[in-house]
C-alpha cells in the first residue's frame, strides 16, 4: 500500500489512519501495484476511533478528463453515507476547474451544482460507532451498492461508474483516527437473480 497524505501505521493486523491538520487533507493511501479493473467488488472492515469519515475512493491514473484521475466514491460517515460518481460529477474537469476557483461567479458554481445533482445519492445510517463494522462495495456496470455488515444501505446508477479501465483502489480516512482491517479486492459480474432482485433490495433502503 502507497499513503499519499496524513499518519498511517500497521498493528496486529490493524491499520490506523489520522489526518495531519498541516495537509489540508484527509489521510489516504491507495493499493499497489495499480491494477486494471472495470467491475469489482471490494470490502472492508473499519472502526471510528474519533475520524470523522472512512471512503473508499476509485481512480483511474491515466484518465485526464477528471481531477486526478477520480472516478468514483463512497463516502460513510457516523449518520449517513454517499456513494457519487465523480467522473461525470464533482470531479470532471470542467466543473472542478470552476467550482475550486475562488475567481468564479457564484451563480456558476450553484449551477454546476444543480446540473450535477444526480451524480451522487446520499442515505442515513445508524450504527454502533463503539463497534467493528463490514463494508461491502460493489461495482458492475453502470451501478454501485453500498452494504453494512451484510445490509444494503446505499445505491447510485450513473454513466460515470460504468468507466472501463479503472486501475487505483484506495482508503481515505477524514479525522482521528481511524481502523481499518481485513481489505479484500476481486473482480466481479452481475448475479443473475440481480435484475429481478434490484427492485426489493432498492426499496429497503433507509428502512
Amino acid at each position: 500500500m502507497e499513503c499519499r497524505e496524513g499518519t498511517w501505521s500497521v498493528k496486529d493486523g490493524v491499520v490506523s489512519a489520522a489526518e495531519i491538520p498541516d495537509d489540508k487533507h484527509a489521510a489516504y493511501a491507495y493499493i499497489t501495484p495499480n491494477i486494471d479493473f472495470k467491475d469489482a467488488v471490494a470490502e472492508f472492515s473499519f472502526h471510528f476511533d474519533g475520524a470523522k469519515s472512512v471512503q473508499l475512493n476509485i481512480r483511474d491514473s491515466r484518465y485526464k478528463d477528471s481531477h486526478a484521475g477520480h472516478i468514483l466514491r463512497v463516502l460513510i460517515d457516523p449518520r449517513t453515507v454517499q456513494l457519487a460518481d465523480w467522473k461525470t460529477g464533482v470531479m470532471k474537469m470542467e466543473y472542478y476547474e470552476k467550482t475550486s476557483d475562488p475567481k468564479v461567479d457564484p451563480d456558476v458554481k450553484k449551477a454546476i451544482k444543480e446540473k450535477i445533482k444526480d451524480k451522487s445519492a446520499t442515505f442515513k445510517v445508524a450504527f454502533d460507532l463503539a463497534a467493528w463494522h463490514t463494508a461491502r462495495v460493489e461495482v458492475v456496470g453502470d451501478e454501485m451498492l453500498l452494504s453494512l455488515d451484510g445490509k444494503p444501505v446505499g445505491y447510485l446508477k450513473s454513466d460515470g461508474i460504468d468507466h472501463p479501465a479503472k486501475n487505483m483502489l484506495g482508503i481515505t480516512v477524514g479525522g482521528q483516527t481511524g481502523n481499518i482491517k481485513d481489505v479484500k479486492f476481486w473482480e466481479a459480474t452481475a448475479s443473475p437473480d440481480w435484475a429481478t432482485g434490484r427492485t426489493a433490495v432498492l426499496a429497503g433502503l433507509g428502512k
